[in-house]
């Protein structure tokens, strides 16, 4: 019997930071699962992908995503016969669904345009922030569009994937109609990315003690109140020290200004981008990794830190106190005086951060890879079988 065929779309890059971690993880469980349950084809739009399909022997071709205008999407909302007629006989990608007989296709990054095609489709949904956190600019400008996609999303995808419990209650409060069964909304929280175990972690330049944020610099990842609560410390603690990383866009320049305006040049380092390999050597020597993003549901980061044995503090909001358990600090990330209280518990206090560094391995042992995967392979069964 001839095997059903499933379509991985991998368009992300490393400097998409989390959403690209997703993308390789969803990539890696799939490609585990192609080799006796089906096909696996992936469709890439870059060179980071051409090259990850090389190495890992997984079928690929080289074609951009289907991308419309906001009055193409609504025009395809609105008319659902002949957006599935246009993008299944007049795009690249309706073309190869034909061509390669795909049956399922699984997306990887939650700002990608759903359209109506002839074959059942899988979609993340990372966060509504859009909706929930509308006064930062980089939800505020696109915010019309964001809503679009995501009412595509629930007219056409088969199962969308949230974050959390949380992610999911408000995907279907804010777009599916009651008593409305489709899409199929799942929990599927994040896990631990696999290169967090495999990769060798190479020495970076950084002071023998500091703390870790790894974030774009996006306006509500909030560094400029992490920012603050060091400059409450450096009073406090002499020797106290902030690692940022995260590529040089953005509120990056905001960010540079801020800290050479307040002359903490010498308790701040900013590295910029830089590889999985120093990531893992800059988690393991920290003294804590802290987050006080105002976007959630929940984050890859905090996953990370855990698992390599990084104390973390977090925000308060959202599901992010429900993704750390007892094992983070909470933070009300308004507040640099609760930020910098974190902060001196984890750098003076060592037996709780042994105590936090033994909860956060049990922590992310509760949910790992094998549970991610059987939950995704779950999904792509149901998806073949409908």
């Amino acid at each position: 019997m001839k095997k059903k065929k499933v379509a991985i779309v991998l368009s992300l890059e490393p400097r998409d930071g989390g959403g690209y971690q997703y993308a390789l993880l969803m990539a890696e469980c799939i490609k585990k699962m192609a080799k006796s349950c089906f096909e696996l084809i992936a469709i890439c739009t870059n060179r980071f992908w051409w090259k990850w399909c090389k190495e890992n022997h997984v079928k690929y071709v080289r074609t951009d995503w289907i991308g419309y205008t906001a009055k193409e999407i609504e025009k395809n909302i609105r008319y659902p016969v002949y957006s599935r007629l246009y993008n299944m006989y007049m795009t690249e990608v309706g073309m190869l669904i034909r061509k390669e007989n795909i049956d399922v296709i699984v997306l990887t990054g939650q700002l990608m345009y759903t359209p109506n095609l002839d074959v059942k489709m899988i979609a993340p949904v990372f966060d509504l922030m859009h909706r929930y956190e509308p006064s930062f600019p980089e939800v505020k400008k696109g915010c019309q569009e964001r809503d679009l996609l995501f009412r595509c999303q629930a007219k056409y995808v088969d199962y969308i994937l949230a974050d959390s419990e949380l992610g999911k209650r408000q995907f279907c409060e804010s777009y599916l109609r009651k008593n409305r069964e489709m899409p199929y909304v799942i929990s599927l929280p994040f896990v631990v990315p696999g290169h967090i175990s495999k990769v060798e972690e190479e020495y970076i330049d950084v002071p023998d003690k500091y703390v870790f944020y790894p974030a774009q610099f996006w306006k509500h990842k909030n560094h400029i109140n992490l920012i603050k609560a060091i400059q409450i410390l450096k009073d406090r603690i002499d020797d106290i020290h902030l690692v940022l990383v995260g590529s040089e866009k953005n509120c990056y320049r905001e960010v540079k200004r801020y800290i050479q305006s307040h002359c903490l040049e010498n308790k701040i380092t900013t590295l910029g981008f830089v590889s999985n390999e120093n990531m893992v050597y800059l988690y393991r020597h920290a003294a804590g990794m802290v987050m006080p993003t105002y976007f959630g549901p929940t984050n890859i980061p905090p996953l990370e830190a855990m698992a390599l044995g990084c104390p973390v503090a977090v925000s308060n909001k959202y599901a992010m106190p429900e993704q750390v358990g007892k094992a983070g600090l909470l933070f009300n990330p308004d507040s640099p005086e609760e930020i910098a209280s974190c902060i001196k518990k984890i750098w003076t206090d060592e037996k709780l951060r042994v105590k936090m560094i033994e909860q956060g391995y049990k922590r992310v042992q509760m949910w790992g890879q094998r549970e991610f995967e059987k939950k995704i392979f779950s999904v792509i069964k149901k998806s073949l079988n409908r």
